[in-house]
């Protein structure tokens, strides 16, 4: 029988192909009855025993004549990929909640807001620098949120006034808070300098007002050790965790205990501000 010299997959792809392309011009032609499509299987099974060769050339013919059929199996795969992508990272940020929504991270918002948006940026990142204006939009649209930002400096191997950057965002935190750190963040970005054009000296003239001149040698100099590197390792470890290999990247997720996964949104990429607030209401469900 057929199935003995052809595997079933390749037997189930032909009929498929052949199926789609002759079913509409057998409806305008001739209708055949049950016994004779039981009939024309036989030949069909018959003919493609006794040439198991002709398998690959028909396929390889009608698929170069039907290209659309490629082009569809293509996108239905990248929609698999994408939906297991996605439900794997909800189950990272299930594992790793703890961490995303640390208290030792800059946050703004209330504590005990039902969810929470988490971001990981770069200060030299161009997307990150459009998504700040739209994140500043979302928490005027919805104050119940607490904002937690984790700084991920990938461009300081390139860049080193990035890795400045986060060092000084993070000095800032831990001295002034989480309204002083925002307001040094947002005045950053709307610099507009990204990619490189960011430079230490604009750093340092932002940074004056929110830092004393000790504060700011000490978080020059010392970039090995101490709370600031500390807090710039974890957040690199847990973006790796995350799989998040480039910025923004951001979490949206409930802050109780045990999350639904179905109520948390991972976005690796730039977003809108109108897929923030529905990821946000999901997990305040």
């Amino acid at each position: 029988m057929l199935y003995k010299s052809l595997k079933k997959s390749q037997l189930a792809v032909f009929l498929m192909l052949v199926g789609a392309s002759s079913a509409a011009a057998a409806a305008e032609t001739v209708a055949f009855t049950p016994d004779q499509q039981a009939q024309i299987g036989q030949i069909a099974e018959g003919y493609l025993t006794a040439h198991p060769d002709k398998m690959g050339e028909m396929m390889a013919t009608y698929l170069a004549d039907h290209p659309e059929f490629l082009v569809a199996a293509s996108e239905s795969l990248h929609q698999r990929q994408q939906v297991a992508q996605q439900q794997a990272y909800v189950q990272l940020a299930r594992q790793y909640q703890a961490d995303l929504l640390s208290s030792d991270s800059p946050s703004v918002g209330p504590k005990n807001a039902k969810a929470a948006v988490v971001m990981f940026f770069d200060y030299q990142c161009a997307w990150c620098s459009k998504m700040a204006p739209v994140i500043e939009q979302v928490m005027k649209s919805d104050p119940d949120v607490r904002f937690v930002f984790k700084e991920f400096p990938i461009f300081a191997s390139r860049w080193p006034a990035s890795g400045l950057a986060a060092r000084l965002g993070e000095q800032i935190w831990l001295n002034k808070g989480g309204e002083a750190y925002l307001s040094w963040h947002n005045a950053l970005y709307a610099t507009g300098k990204v990619e490189g054009d960011l430079t230490q000296a604009d750093i340092l003239s932002s940074v004056e007002r929110y830092l004393s001149k000790a504060q700011i040698a000490a978080v020059k100099d010392i970039s090995d050790n101490g709370p600031v590197h500390d807090a710039l390792m974890v957040n690199r470890s847990l973006a790796q965790h995350m799989g998040f290999t480039g910025t923004p990247a951001f979490v949206v997720m409930p802050q109780a205990s045990d999350p639904d996964v179905k109520k948390i949104t991972v976005i690796p990429g730039s977003t809108s501000q109108d897929m923030l607030l529905m990821a946000i209401q999901k997990a305040k469900g």
